[in-house]
């Protein structure tokens, strides 16, 4: 029996050690990027966040929803968004959606990624 017991103990100690080793990557891969690669959206979005950049958006706005799909969805989530329609007083000085807070200006329409890199300084992001 205490054979048993001991076979039964390595089991789980294995699955485990196993479980917490995959978590433990995954972790480290989604915070690092280092077993994935990041995409230059990611890295483009990673970037614009350093820099204080501001994505103003709305649900209810069809060009904020083309605006992130040049993103991607994940790139997207890394940005710094503020949703006017659940946020209504950080639009207040709004006159268009969706809007872009870049180096103290407010830019009005859909930015293409290059744009977004040019406005932004955030140039090198293919190496």
């Amino acid at each position: 029996m205490e054979k048993r017991n001991q076979i039964i103990i390595t089991f789980f100690l294995l699955i485990f050690l196993i479980l917490g080793l995959y978590f433990f990557t995954d972790w480290f891969s989604k915070t690092t990027g280092y077993f994935i690669e990041s995409s230059p959206e990611n890295t483009l979005a990673k970037c614009l966040t350093e820099k204080g950049v501001k994505f103003y958006g709305s649900k209810s706005c069809p060009d904020c929803e083309k605006q992130k799909q040049l993103f991607g969805p994940q790139a997207a989530r890394a940005l710094n968004y503020i949703d006017c329609s659940k946020e209504p007083q950080d639009c207040s000085n709004l006159q268009l959606l969706p809007a872009w807070y870049i180096k103290g200006e407010i830019r009005y329409g859909i930015k293409n990624l290059a744009e977004l890199q040019l406005l932004s300084g955030c140039v090198d992001l293919n190496k």
